[in-house]
């Protein structure tokens, strides 16, 4: 496996936000869409893009346009799943609200309560370190998001058996060594949301993996969605990522080891998703705004999209507007061979799903690419 095929990206899209206001919903949307996705796709040089827009519950467009892999002629389908890499974490968060409604855990649950078996052993300035502060990235842990934080991780995850074993060990590792920034201080972080995932799993005796399948996708009816790589090892079935080496996208067949990160990694960044399936967990989400979430009571999802601190809340970028409603709910998710973008505004009843199966500058630029054309489409006013 290359450290590249390990390393989670996470790209926040959220630290730059845009708030669009919408008199109504475009009649021309659906062709507007094709030709941005078509130009975009020929300009950033991508395998393949993908996009849903949905405007008070009604599907105002979607395409998909390309090839599942390069160098094969298998076009992407509106029906194919794409790995959405940290957009995953809205998901982690939501499961460990569920468990705070079912009295499993609380939100303000100390690591030190989470963990008694090595409270002692763990370093004293993540004893008090509560679930709130895994979930939005102000736990003071370090990132796990570059090459550098690589091979203690993977020397704890060769050490245990299991995914859930892996968990524990991962979270036993890091709280036992000094934290890489102070509490409260907004640091990404990819090992937040693993051992929050650790914890749910002590809590429950369940995988993170099995837990999200019964709190969140049987509930919601979420059929079309898994973990890692979409697609059946040697066949193209679904779309592949794709990586860059010489300055070229190459293929991954999804039965390659360096096609995703580790399993362990999966509360940070492993679902992958048919649009339309992604949609109906962003569809909870807004609904939550509303006060007639399936998932949540009202007052959680409101604790769920509230900011910490600055624009980021418990696994979403947040913006509020006056009356603490928020304007945009979004994050970006990568693994280094896919980018998935998703943006919920609640106010205007509209939801934006981009995705892209390459994980390079150019698929970044994508978003951007298709985002912003959207936006202007939609004739945003002050």
């Amino acid at each position: 496996m290359t450290k590249i095929g390990i390393v989670l990206r996470a790209v926040l899209v959220a630290i730059s936000l845009f708030v669009p206001s919408f008199t109504r919903a475009e009649d021309g949307l659906q062709p507007f869409l094709d030709r941005t996705l078509a130009a975009t796709r020929e300009k950033d040089h991508l395998p393949a893009v993908a996009a849903l827009v949905q405007i008070h519950g009604k599907l105002a467009g979607e395409a998909a346009l390309g090839v599942r892999a390069l160098g094969h002629p298998e076009p992407v389908t509106t029906n194919d799943r794409w790995h959405i890499g940290s957009d995953t974490k809205a998901f982690t968060a939501t499961l460990i609200a569920r468990l705070v409604e079912k009295g499993v855990m609380r939100f303000d649950d100390t690591l030190a309560a989470s963990f008694p078996a090595f409270a002692k052993a763990m370093d004293p300035a993540y004893r008090n370190v509560t679930m709130t502060q895994l979930l939005s990235h102000t736990a003071g842990l370090p990132p796990l998001t570059d090459d550098k934080d690589l091979p203690p991780f993977m020397a704890v995850i060769k050490s245990a058996n299991g995914v859930k074993a892996q968990r524990a060990a991962i979270a036993r590792k890091y709280l036992t060594m000094p934290p890489a920034s102070k509490a409260g201080d907004f640091a990404y972080s990819n090992l937040g949301f693993i051992i929050a995932g650790a914890i749910a799993e002590a809590c429950t005796g369940k995988t993170w993996e099995d837990l999200i399948r019964d709190q969140i996708f049987a509930p919601l009816g979420i059929k079309n969605a898994g973990f890692g790589p979409p697609g059946t090892p040697g066949k193209l079935d679904q779309p592949w990522g794709h990586k860059e080496e010489a300055g070229k996208l190459v293929a991954l067949d999804p039965a390659s080891a360096e096609a995703d990160n580790p399993p362990a990694l999966g509360p940070a960044g492993t679902i992958n998703f048919a649009l339309k399936d992604w949609l109906l967990f962003a569809q909870d989400q807004l609904d939550g705004e509303h006060g007639h979430g399936k998932l949540l009571k009202p007052e959680t999802y409101r604790k769920l999209h509230t900011p910490v601190t600055g624009n980021y809340a418990l696994g979403w970028g947040a913006k509020l507007g006056p009356d603490g409603v928020p304007l945009l709910l979004t994050h970006t998710g990568s693994n280094g061979f896919w980018v998935a973008d998703i943006r919920i505004m609640p106010k205007h009843d509209m939801i934006f799903l981009v995705v892209t199966n390459a994980g390079n500058a150019a698929a970044n630029q994508a978003i951007k690419d298709i985002g912003t054309p959207l936006k202007d489409r939609l004739k945003p006013f002050e």
